[in-house]
């Protein structure tokens, strides 16, 4: 049954697995009513954060299928499937153990077809939770009359989630009068012939405020089900229509559009959401949603054509084509446009976006279309543009070619004077031509992943001066120095003053030394993702933010040109890689506060000493809002900082990760971990000269929920701290070859919190925490899982076996490669929940046991090694 709340349930679940970890891996899959091999094989690579290029289907199959083997554990979920899905198609091979797959469907014989091996059926709400749902959506109602019509009002939905959750927000901080026509309304709609859902659905629409929030809300049923519309792909057709109003800049359109949108989510009309890969926003219509949406469209059939995602192979007959205003034909598989040009006069808005097989589009196919403002041609295999492109260019203001890895020549677009959008990401094209210069009205141009383009002639860019949005990621590199060479200068970009999003890959490192030009304005960029690196490196980290800066430098980059400081002083996340000349962060930004600073990556800058080196003049704070700090391969480092301190910097440091400094002594001076209030996770790996992670001098409160510590392989011991630990939740200590104990068992007092201990070869490691005076009974209320392994010289985990340990929540106890361990530290009532428990019989039978219950308590859960 449709709008019972499968993909609800279905969401929780992937959200519920992936907190609790029960797989390494948790990927979600939307299939539809149409599968679209190439859409499914995309989300998944996506989950798993990959990109595929290549459009064979047996090949991103094979590449899928490489890649989840790499995954120990994997949980596939896959939601609204209509008919049987071949796996092995997409590119999953069951008989890997490590992939365990569970899929929705409105259909038990779909069920059958995948030989599921459990089935369970989504019921209605009961009455009482169909009440309960409805006052929750629709908010505090303040009379008794209004409590008596919600129950009549629920009780017409019969428990159908979706049903109820859209007439919720339609009736939301309504009054009296609105909700008492609300029920013969839905009866009339139902006595049409719609079933329930729909009806409901309809009677939202109808209460919309304006009829461009209408019209944006049928605009979205032009592309297939269960589409991400983004808001890049979605603005454009909206100004296409007219919906945005009498706006001057990108920025307010994407505004106006904004404000629809929320007004169709908050009706329950539109579903939203973040890609989790780039944490763009999207919106989506349910399915039945959108059969509601195309339903409502069909009342002025002639009007709008939404045939999308419905595996058509042929161009479809159009009746009454001359009064056609929008027609969708997106992901089908259509190889061949008519020969003769449509009479389609009036039409306003086309779509042939993912139909792969589409290789030519007939010279003549535009003529007749002399109001088109939004054509999306993305994702089709054509490798030039019909000349009739060119009649449009008193009407054409957004174009869509993205995705046409065979296309080539696009001179034939510098004749589209009313462009304001154009997308070319992924194409083929190895030079932008200089016709392009005449596109004045082009507010954004997506040439992202064009890696074939290796010319962009002098003076096109620069001649593009309404230019807001320029996006040239994984694009042209070669940048000049003005005057030098036959291809764009940076300082024509600097020239752009409109700019409010920029993305540029730059491969000559002298550039951070030269001066572009006057370029505050770029004080005033919303998003920018600037990277400057003589070779294109292949980045380790996941980045979050929408301002971000990737820089390798040479001996000739410094000192730094002004725009470089610009950027310093406003960059979310910064990151360093293969850094010559760079002894210190602040050569990037010498008077800078890195303010705005939220993550800092440096890695391989094999000549950097110090991180932070305050010399002379000191600011007033430095870092105050960094929460990530990551650093790698830094074989110089001798501290993270040196001088005199500053007040509120790394205040809210969250994450310190350091690996491969080999010279590197201490983490930070003690005083500093008395400001580290927001500590979540500390991670150092091979850190040989280390001598003391913490110091206890100068700590006060503070707290940490992550701390990973790997491979130190001097002989240290942890120095007793006060309760910074309080929130710790998970502790890994492996490859601690030097280390003794953990650290003193007061702190280990604290740990409340604390749900996962693995202790992994530490080979001197004799206890795991340092014991003091007295007898005493640890509680670790949270403790899930304690793993221990390879620690061939430990012998308890206190030295005195007058502390026991009291792990009520405790699930899963492993030993392995423990020969010396004598003695556990539990009472009989200490590990009620425990579940599993992994030891060699041998070693089971050596241990010394102070309570025999214990030992009998835990002997049931032994097998035979």
């Amino acid at each position: 049954m449709g709008g019972v709340g499968k993909t609800t349930l279905m969401k929780e679940i992937c959200k519920q697995v992936e907190e609790t970890k029960l797989f390494d891996k948790v990927v979600f899959a939307t299939v539809s009513q149409n599968p679209d091999l190439r859409g499914i094989q995309t989300q998944i690579a996506e989950s798993l954060g990959m990109k595929i290029e290549e459009q064979s289907i047996p090949v991103r199959a094979a590449r899928l299928s490489n890649r989840l083997k790499q995954e120990k554990s994997i949980l596939l979920m896959f939601d609204d499937l209509w008919t049987r899905l071949e796996l092995s198609d997409v590119g999953i091979d069951l008989d890997e153990g490590s992939c365990k797959v569970v899929i929705t469907s409105r259909k038990l014989d779909v069920c059958n077809s995948m030989k599921t091996t459990k089935n369970i059926d989504v019921k209605v709400l009961s009455k009482d939770d169909s009440l309960q749902l409805f006052r929750q959506e629709v908010g505090d109602v303040d009379s008794d009359a209004l409590r008596e019509m919600s129950e009549k009002i629920v009780n017409e939905c019969g428990g159908l989630p979706l049903a109820i959750v859209t007439l919720a927000r339609t009736l939301r901080n309504k009054d009296k009068g609105f909700w008492t026509d609300v029920i013969p309304q839905l009866k009339k709609s139902m006595f049409e012939g719609m079933d329930l859902v729909n009806a409901s659905i309809k009677l939202s629409y109808d209460y919309l405020r304006t009829s461009k929030t209408k019209s944006c809300f049928l605009l979205c049923a032009l592309f297939p089900e269960d589409h991400k519309v983004t808001m890049d792909a979605l603005v454009g057709y909206a100004m296409g229509e007219d919906l945005l109003g009498d706006v001057e800049t990108l920025s307010e359109a994407r505004g106006n559009l904004r404000i629809m949108l929320k007004s169709l989510v908050s009706s329950g009309l539109l579903l939203e959401g973040v890609n989790k890969e780039n944490d763009e926003g999207y919106v989506m219509m349910h399915d039945i949603v959108r059969d509601t949406a195309i339903s409502i469209a069909r009342e002025n059939e002639s009007e709008s054509i939404m045939n999308a995602g419905l595996g058509l192979q042929k161009w479809p007959k159009l009746k009454e084509a001359g009064k056609c205003l929008r027609l969708s034909l997106m992901s089908n598989n259509i190889r061949k446009v008519p020969a003769d040009t449509p009479e389609c006069s009036q039409l306003v808005t086309l779509s042939l976006a993912r139909n792969w097989s589409l290789a030519d589009i007939p010279d003549g196919f535009f003529e007749g279309m002399k109001c088109l403002a939004t054509l999306d041609l993305s994702n089709i295999g054509i490798s030039s543009l019909p000349e009739s492109l060119s009649s449009l260019k008193n009407c054409l203001r957004s174009l869509y070619l993205d995705n046409c890895t065979k296309l080539q020549d696009i001179s034939v677009i510098g004749n589209l004077k009313t462009l304001e959008i154009l997308g070319l990401q992924s194409t083929r094209i190895s030079r932008l031509p200089e016709e392009i210069n005449g596109l004045i009205n082009l507010k954004m141009l997506d040439l992202s992943y064009t890696r074939n383009l290796k010319c962009i002639p002098p003076k096109v860019i620069s001649s593009l001066f309404n230019l807001e949005q320029l996006n040239m990621r994984r694009s042209f590199r070669k940048w000049e120095i003005e005057g030098t060479g036959d291809n764009a200068s940076l300082a024509e970009v600097a020239s752009l003053t409109n700019l409010t999003s920029l993305q540029l890959d730059i491969d000559n490192t002298k550039w951070l030394s030269t001066d572009i030009g006057p370029c505050h304005h770029w004080e005033k960029l919303e998003n920018f993702e600037i990277r400057v690196e003589k070779f294109q490196i292949i980045n380790r980290t996941v980045f979050k933010f929408r301002r971000l800066v990737s820089l390798g430098t040479s001996s000739d980059s410094f000192p730094v040109a002004a725009w470089v400081n610009v950027l310093m002083d406003t960059t979310y996340e910064l990151y360093l890689d293969q850094c010559e000349g760079l002894k210190n962060v602040l050569q990037l930004n010498p008077k800078g506060r890195f303010y705005n600073l939220k993550t800092l990556v440096i890695l391989e800058c094999w000549q950097m000493e110090y991180v932070v080196n305050v010399e002379e003049q000191v600011p007033e704070t430095m870092f105050p809002n960094l929460e990530i700090l990551e650093l790698g391969y830094m074989n110089e480092l001798k501290a993270i900082w040196n001088g005199p301190l500053v007040e509120r910097s790394f205040e809210k440091l969250k994450v310190v990760s350091i690996s491969y400094c080999g010279k590197l002594v201490n983490v930070l001076p003690s005083l500093w971990w008395t400001r580290l209030q927001n500590l979540e996770e500390i991670d150092i790996q091979y850190c040989h000269k280390l001598e003391k992670v913490f110091e206890s001098d100068g700590f006060e409160d503070g707290h940490a929920s992550i701390l990973k510590l790997r491979s130190i392989k001097s002989s240290i011991n942890f120095i007793a701290l006060p309760p910074i630990f309080s929130n710790l939740k998970n502790l890994y200590i492996k490859r601690c070859l030097g280390l003794k104990c953990i650290f003193p068992i007061r702190i280990l007092q604290g740990l409340q919190q604390l749900e996962k201990l693995i202790v992994f070869d530490c080979f001197y490691m004799e206890e795991l925490f340092e014991f003091e005076d007295g007898s005493m009974t640890i509680r670790l209320p949270r403790l899930r899982d304690l793993i221990l392994w390879k620690l061939p010289r430990l012998s308890s985990f206190f030295s005195h076996r007058r502390v026991l340990l009291d792990c009520p929540s405790l699930e899963d106890l492993e030993i392995s490669e423990c020969p010396n361990l004598n003695w556990l530290p539990f009472g009989p009532q200490s590990i009620p929940k425990l579940e599993k428990f992994l030891i060699k019989t041998k070693l089971f039978e050596t241990l010394e046991w102070d309570d025999l219950s214990v030992k009998s308590q835990l002997q049931q859960f032994l097998s035979k090694d």
